[in-house]
């Protein structure tokens, strides 16, 4: 006897080919039709795994909390475990287990949660989420896009880097692989339908029974379900079909035998599209939020937590958390939407940034009175000591202090400019594709005019403008490229080129919590082969490396790092693309994706080097020293350390978890490392993540 497990569900995106305030309606009237139907004995409704939809709901209903928590705790209803359905690879590290951390909370408020790692849709997966959700007492993970073609069966063991295990259930024919049961009234209809999505699953099949997913986008309850599937069961030999939540499908679920194993991240697009465009679509967003993130994660945080007498701002980090995790709902933080919403993604950005800047500078002035003297307080965000700032700490100086620049001579030859050991040239090109997908349209080409004045470099096409401003600083190993780009054109994309010093068989990539090690080309199936990847931070390949503030797209072309500064479309999704078989969404017009209009755009160059210091050039380009006034009068030295961090562990988080101290560190390599925090000694292993309860800490001197 074949057992199928009916889920009936909804994917709800908060926003996408129209705003939220579009949406929202739409959910309300779904969910006051879910609260009858569950009312009347509905057997479970699957809540898409995010509790964003439940509290957007309950903002306009508040009277339905009551009844909502009912359904939650009778299992009629699922909540969590994410807050929203969140881009992989678009967000931090620590936004991902934000992600968690508060939608598991949430959804046990409510009554219960789903303790599932539920990932329907995103984008391709990260290497680390099987630690994340490891650490958070998930075993199990249901996955579709991104799965390679090696993993043949609809379960699999997911492996990270550092050796964490789930269990993973593959979504081989998307999470809709149901929807048309919607359509079939006729018992006899509905059986059939049941045996063709048996016929396509039994190849893949890995265990007692299979999971089917009964419904699609922003799709509501099918009330008729339970009573037209008991009308079908007399027309099904040898199957028993129950409705039911993830949780009754995986509890006492028993593999047929053993199952293929993937360890790392899941970038293919062997079956489903992977859509590699959204890691370039509205670039000027994805470095926001790396900026936001960054302020959030590795100022305010750290020195609401560590300055001594200043009182932990709760529910004001908890709303500026709360704003990055709706951003980075997958078609928020891709950029793949409605114009609109992007502007609403921007507010959202500003909002969270405000919030975290108030608290840096509330935090630094009180550092600044706790001083005994006077003048300009400099926090250092790094663990490690920069420009006489010690690490994580404090220095007093008479004015506000800039790193001296080095001489550097900046020539033009062969198209290429030369500066600093490295070479890097500009290139433009047609494109004919959209927010999902790059297709290119014709060849790339050169600036018609290159020049330099010896420190910035511009370069000019028709209705195109770059001007690079190049600089040394002392104490840094990169080459700083900042400036703006100047675009009034449309359907185009525009690339930096860095020679390489040797050639390159793959990458080293940043990733949360990671640094990947990939191939020049991603496996094909549904699309060609890709070569494009995104970055986190850092990318290296051919003994070069390039920074940046947040995720960028990349290319390794054997001699030539490619960076895509600048992609520009004007519609959600095209129909169909030499690079993609068919829509990745609706073809609604985005005039506000061509990019018209300048902008700011900062890299770094270097020669690459080992992962740690790969990590430590980065902390240097993207976290600048922050400065406040200081009072003085105060009791501290000049100087000092707000938190003792040695030894080769990277630093996410430090923060108050109920009033107690909480440091979260990660390992970079791919062997053991050691760190101290506090005086605490840890042993990592290979790409551990690791968090630490201290209590309180102290101020002390340097």
């Amino acid at each position: 006897m074949e057992r199928v497990t009916l889920v009936p569900h909804t994917h709800w995106d908060r926003e996408w080919y129209a705003p939220f305030a579009e949406f929202r309606p739409r959910l309300v009237a779904m969910m006051d039709a879910l609260l009858e139907l569950a009312d009347r004995g509905f057997p479970h409704f699957h809540l898409d795994g995010q509790t964003a939809m439940i509290d957007d709901y309950l903002a306009v209903r508040p009277e339905r909390e009551p009844e909502l928590r009912r359904h939650v705790r009778a299992g009629r209803l699922s909540a969590g475990p994410w807050v929203t359905q969140m881009d992989a690879f678009l967000v931090s590290g620590e936004s991902h287990i934000r992600n968690l951390e508060m939608g598991l909370a949430r959804a046990r408020e409510l009554g219960r949660a789903l303790e599932v790692g539920y990932l329907p849709d995103q984008f391709g997966h990260i290497g680390q989420m099987p630690q994340i959700l490891r650490s958070a007492g998930i075993e199990h993970a249901v996955v579709w896009r991104g799965v390679p073609r090696t993993v043949d069966r609809d379960v699999f063991r997911w492996e990270a880097p550092d050796g964490s295990e789930v269990l993973a259930e593959y979504l081989a024919f998307g999470y809709f692989n149901g929807e048309a049961y919607r359509r079939a009234e006729d018992p006899r209809e509905l059986a059939r339908r049941i045996e063709e999505t048996l016929g396509r699953q039994r190849p893949f099949r890995a265990s007692d029974r299979i999971l089917v997913m009964v419904g699609s986008d922003h799709a509501g309850p099918d009330p008729s379900l339970p009573q037209r599937v008991a009308a079908a069961a007399s027309h099904l030999e040898g199957v028993e079909v129950r409705i039911g939540g993830l949780e009754d499908h995986l509890g006492g679920r028993r593999l047929r035998g053993p199952v293929p194993t993937h360890r790392g991240e899941l970038r293919s697009s062997a079956r489903a599209n992977l859509l590699t465009g959204v890691a370039s679509a509205r670039a000027n967003q994805k470095r926001e939020r790396a900026r936001v993130e960054a302020l959030l994660e590795r100022a305010a945080e750290p020195l609401a937590a560590l300055v001594p007498g200043f009182p932990w701002p709760e529910e004001r980090l908890r709303e500026a958390w709360t704003l990055l995790l709706w951003n980075g709902a997958h078609d928020s933080a891709c950029g793949c939407s409605h114009d609109r919403v992007a502007r609403d993604v921007a507010a959202r950005f500003a909002a969270a940034r405000a919030i975290a800047e108030a608290v840096v500078d509330e935090a630094l002035t009180t550092l600044g009175a706790r001083v005994a003297a006077a003048g300009t307080i400099r926090f250092n965000p790094s663990p490690f000591e920069r420009d006489g700032v010690p690490g994580l700490g404090w220095r007093v100086v008479a004015g506000g202090a800039e790193p001296a620049e080095l001489p550097l001579s900046v020539g033009i030859e062969d198209g290429w400019v030369r500066a600093a050991g490295l070479a890097f040239a500009l290139r433009d090109e047609p494109d004919q594709g959209d927010l999902y997908t790059f297709c290119p349209g014709g060849e790339a080409r050169p600036p018609e005019r290159l020049e330099t004045d010896g420190r910035t470099v511009r370069a000019t096409w028709p209705g195109l403008e770059v001007r690079l401003r190049l600089r040394r600083l002392r104490g840094e190993p990169f080459l700083r490229l900042e400036g703006a780009v100047r675009n009034e054109r449309p359907d185009h994309r525009l690339r930096l080129h860095l020679r390489l010093p040797e050639r390159a068989e793959g990458s080293l990539a940043g990733s949360p919590f990671e640094l990947v090690r990939r191939p020049l080309l991603g496996e094909g199936g549904v699309e060609p082969p890709s070569p494009l990847w995104p970055a986190r931070g850092v990318v290296a390949a051919g003994g070069l490396a390039a920074l940046a503030e947040g995720v960028v797209e990349y290319e390794v072309t054997g001699g030539e790092l490619a960076i895509t500064l600048l992609r520009c479309v004007g519609t959600i999704s095209r129909e169909r693309l030499e690079t993609r078989p068919y829509a990745a969404g609706p073809d609604v017009p985005t005039p506000e994706a061509q990019m018209l209009g300048t902008w700011p755009l900062a890299l770094g160059a270097m020669r690459a080097g080992s992962p740690s210091a790969l990590l430590a050039a980065w902390e240097r380009f993207a976290l600048p020293l922050l400065e406040a006034p200081a009072t003085g009068g105060g009791s501290l030295p000049a100087a000092g350390t707000l938190l003792e961090l040695e030894g080769e562990a990277c630093l996410s988080a430090v923060r108050r978890v109920g009033g107690e101290l909480e440091v979260r560190v990660w390992n970079p390599l791919d062997r053991p490392a050691r760190a101290r925090v506090e005086g605490l000694e840890l042993d990592l292993g290979p790409a551990r993540i690791q968090s630490v309860a201290l209590g309180r800490a102290r101020a002390r001197p340097a």
